[in-house]
């Protein structure tokens, strides 16, 4: 199905960002990146880049087993997530369809790669969610998919849910304290486990998910999406050409200001509807301490240190994730951070401004994290190297430094680049702040093998084709680990207002 780029960029402005979901041509974009970097090359006196040359991997649902999948939290997340596999609840339908015909955004995602997976188990604390689960497990939009409408079991425990001998794979998207007990319950009785990210609240917890996950025949995948963004691979194979030289800097931000980019969200969409008679408290909580019904804690849970793991583990993850794919940084050496909560005080003990910083002397380089709940200025994240200045997100734009040998003779004006990789143009005529900051981060769209697609729907199509014996999944329980210790050495060093070094022959924190 042909897209054009006025459709592309319309379909973004009317849909929902997070459950925004399209596959089509973008014809002109290879010619024009073609045009561009041809002189690009010279510049940079290599052939070319194999990265934007990646082809899709074949489709493996028309004739492999029919996966049955378990959804474990059914909120904004979870609903975006069974999206990918074409399952949408009927006010979403109902809403782009017109006279019977369905909107452009409906019918690329009709036109998407049907993965064949059966949404067969909905499991939710919250009943509004589950109801709303069980509608979309009943709607399926593929042409293709011919079958019955069935509708998927409703399980009142995850506990219960891996038990199922009708349900083959695992998808979990619930509040962070929740993720490595319910990952370990699934692969432990043979279950795959697609989890979102941050993979775990604590280091304790994300050893004992790895131990337990090298030892369990499972496909594991963290939500990181941004694996299948192609901006990163294309940042990774500059570094690994050694264009960029001695990189001694890397620079990673959170730039939001607005009540939903603080993550308080106990006021807004359905949440309206939650309390006590259809949230079940005591399994939401988990083995968190005990407090009475609180619609906040239920509903801005990333605010409270006991369900999330803070603006670390809400943003940076993905940024570290970002940059490690492309450097291979791996855990620190150690970690110093400070900040505070200084404005949102209603809500839980998240800092609203952190700075951190992570070492690696062995690389000789640190990493840098500086966030704001109070600006929404955005900011790409930065490799500085001793040759070029590498600029990331949804695009790529690589400085020469005023400095360099290597490019010494290359004469540029101006800020102009010294390659430059955007295919997906025009993202600024998105219509909200938010949605910019989404897709310019790199979370919405990418371009390969000559079609826009979404990056969610390339990673769980990853984690489904591992399954099937086809590839692996590349943010696998290593990756996911390197994050997780990460992160939390940052909250660590906040808490305790000490620096916290990695011991990693014995696996732990050191504080001060």
């Amino acid at each position: 199905m042909k897209l054009q780029r006025r459709d592309f960029i319309k379909g973004l402005v009317a849909v929902p960002v997070l459950g925004f979901f399209a596959a089509g041509v973008k014809g002109n974009i290879s010619k024009q990146v073609e045009k561009k970097t041809i002189d690009y090359y010279k510049r940079l006196k290599i052939d070319r880049l194999e990265a934007p040359l990646e082809k899709l991997t074949p489709p493996t649902g028309t004739k492999g087993k029919r996966i049955r999948i378990g959804l474990v939290g059914c909120g904004w997340r979870g609903q975006a997530l069974l999206q990918k596999f074409g399952y949408l609840h009927s006010d979403v339908i109902e809403q782009h369809t017109k006279n019977g015909e369905p909107s452009n955004w409906l019918r690329n995602l009709m036109a998407q790669e049907d993965l064949n997976v059966e949404v067969t188990g909905i499991c939710d604390v919250f009943d509004v969610h589950t109801q709303r689960g069980v509608d979309i497990s009943r709607h399926n939009v593929y042409p293709s998919n011919t079958r019955e409408p069935k509708t998927a079991e409703v399980f009142q425990s995850y506990r219960d849910m891996v038990k199922s001998e009708n349900i083959d794979a695992i998808l979990i998207a619930t509040p962070d304290h929740t993720h490595v007990p319910m990952a370990i319950a699934a692969a432990n009785a043979g279950k795959h486990v697609y989890l979102e990210k941050p993979m775990a609240q604590s280091i304790e917890a994300a050893i004992a998910l790895r131990d337990t996950i090298k030892k369990c025949n499972v496909v594991f995948q963290v939500g990181h999406q941004n694996r299948q963004q192609m901006s990163y691979k294309v940042g990774r194979e500059l570094f690994q050409k050694g264009l960029l030289g001695d990189v001694t800097q890397v620079e990673t931000f959170t730039n939001r200001n607005t009540v939903d980019g603080a993550w308080i969200r106990d006021d807004v969409r359905d949440h309206k509807l939650g309390n006590e008679s259809n949230i079940n408290w005591k399994e939401f909580l988990h083995d968190a301490p005990w407090v009475e019904f609180d619609r906040k804690r239920f509903f801005s849970w990333q605010r409270y240190s006991e369900y999330g793991t803070s603006v670390t583990g809400n943003d940076f993850a993905h940024w570290f994730d970002c940059v490690n794919q492309v450097l291979d940084l791996g855990i620190p050496e150690s970690v110093m951070a400070m900040g505070g909560q200084y404005y949102y005080k209603t809500h839980g003990d998240m800092p609203d401004v952190l700075n951190a910083i992570f070492s690696y002397p062995e690389r000789g380089l640190s990493l840098t994290y500086d966030a704001t709940l109070k600006n929404g200025n955005f900011r790409q994240s930065r490799i500085l190297g001793s040759e070029a200045t590498l600029d990331l997100d949804s695009a790529v734009r690589m400085y020469k430094d005023r400095y360099s040998e290597k490019f010494s003779e290359v004469k540029l004006t101006g800020e102009e680049p010294l390659y430059y990789y955007d295919p997906n143009t025009d993202i600024d005529a998105i219509s909200t702040a938010t949605s910019r900051t989404y897709f310019k981060g790199g979370y919405g769209p990418t371009f390969i093998d000559g079609k826009i697609i979404d990056v969610t729907f390339l990673h769980v199509k990853e984690w489904i084709d591992a399954i099937r014996g086809v590839g692996k999944p590349s943010c696998d329980i290593d990756k996911g680990f390197e994050e997780s210790v990460t992160f939390n050495l940052a909250n660590l060093a906040y808490v305790h207002k000490k620096p916290v070094r990695w011991d990693k022959v014995n696996e732990k924190a050191v504080i001060g």
